[in-house]
């Protein structure tokens, strides 16, 4: 049976997710990242805004100006942790195999239930109008026999796009592509592969494999398997993120080291928060450190142990960052993740210390859900 692997994503998250629970913002452009006079940039643009050529990743003041009747708006983490969990409610209502990448995108393999919904594109518009009448949010879905192909396919017409790929029709579909767009495929590689004139994926597919593995390592033989249509993932059905991250701009550059590392134990709180409700531990760390002159520094590191605890993750957060050869620069962001997520297995422990640390976060986790986040700072 050949496999049905789809690829769910929700069009502009964070914005989508905004208007779904404001129905004031339906049909206004909406910008989330902050106000136009903070410095930040833009997290996710509706695409009513980017109509006006509002980008992800762009200055907000720069996205004022060019939509300057734009809702600016900070975000709440909580309302995209609702959406996604709701998200994932609907996507098992049509089949159990549901493997979350991210909160705003899903692989769902139809294989065995298919037959229940007719053709993949009969199913994938039953998907997209489920979450568009219980979630007011829109979502592009791309179908093939494959997570590489159901990806690629579900970017091709957004918003609200359905894009299904035949199995055995991979090659027509794939190969004239620009090559960036092939996983894997970044900024280093893809000169390198403008340099040996390749600039579609059909062109790559055709490059002599034993000219190319020596070129880019191990995974010259997965980028090459993909230019083929080729990818034997399967769909994995757990909602572990492959990591969690904190990260802050400072409203004027920094240059004592305390406010960074101050700012950083700030981060690592609410990252230890956000463990313990979703009932994960991590096993590794990494910090962010981007100065003035927009240079960046980033150092990660393995946790003797996998912890949930602010107190020990502090501590570690506090080796690295002293590892760190900072320049003599200001500091103007700092950002914190964790990974090597995985599922929190406490086991009650012998050493009062850490019963006592058990307990103690426990009492501010609780203080926290009932005055807020700000009532206990570190």
């Amino acid at each position: 049976m050949t496999p049905i692997i789809l690829h769910i994503d929700v069009d502009a998250f964070f914005a989508s997710a905004e208007q779904s629970f404001n129905p004031l913002l339906r049909g206004k452009p909406v910008i989330v990242g902050g106000f136009p006079d903070q410095r930040g940039v833009v997290h996710s643009a509706s695409y009513e805004a980017r109509e006006k050529g509002v980008r992800t990743g762009m200055p907000l003041s720069a996205a004022q100006r060019l939509c300057p009747e734009a809702v600016f708006l900070k975000g709440e983490f909580h309302h995209y942790k609702y959406i996604a969990e709701q998200l994932f409610k609907i996507y098992t209502t049509f089949t159990p195999q549901v493997e979350f990448t991210s909160l705003d995108d899903a692989y769902l393999n139809a294989t065995g239930t298919l037959r229940l919904w007719g053709t993949p594109v009969d199913l994938a518009r039953e998907i997209q109008e489920t979450v568009r009448q219980k979630l007011h949010i829109p979502v592009s879905i791309g179908i093939g026999r494959n997570k590489l192909i159901s990806r690629m396919a579900s970017a091709q017409h957004k918003p609200r796009g359905i894009t299904c790929v035949p199995s055995g029709h991979e090659p027509e579909f794939l190969h004239p592509l620009p090559v960036s767009q092939l996983p894997g495929v970044g900024r280093v590689t893809q000169r390198l592969f403008y340099d040996l004139g390749i600039t579609t994926i059909g062109e790559l597919a055709r490059f002599p494999g034993d000219l190319l593995y020596p070129l880019l390592g191990k995974n010259g033989q997965k980028i090459r398997d993909y230019a083929n249509g080729l990818d034997g993932r399967p769909v994995r059905p757990v909602r572990i993120p492959k990591q969690l991250s904190r990260e802050t701009s400072f409203e004027e550059d920094v240059s004592d080291p305390s406010v960074v590392l101050a700012a950083l134990h700030y981060l690592i709180e609410r990252l230890a928060k956000k463990l313990r409700e979703d009932h994960l531990v991590c096993r590794k760390m990494g910090l962010k450190i981007r100065s003035s002159d927009f240079q960046s520094m980033y150092k990660t590191g393995t946790l003797p142990e996998a912890v949930q605890d602010a107190f020990r993750l502090g501590v570690f957060a506090e080796q690295i960052f002293n590892s760190l050869k900072l320049r003599r620069t200001r500091t103007r962001f700092v950002q914190v993740q964790v990974s090597a997520l995985e599922p929190e297995a406490w086991q009650q422990q012998l050493f009062q210390w850490n019963q006592k640390r058990q307990t103690l976060n426990q009492s501010i986790d609780r203080i926290r859900r009932r005055f807020g986040f700000m009532a206990i700072l570190p």
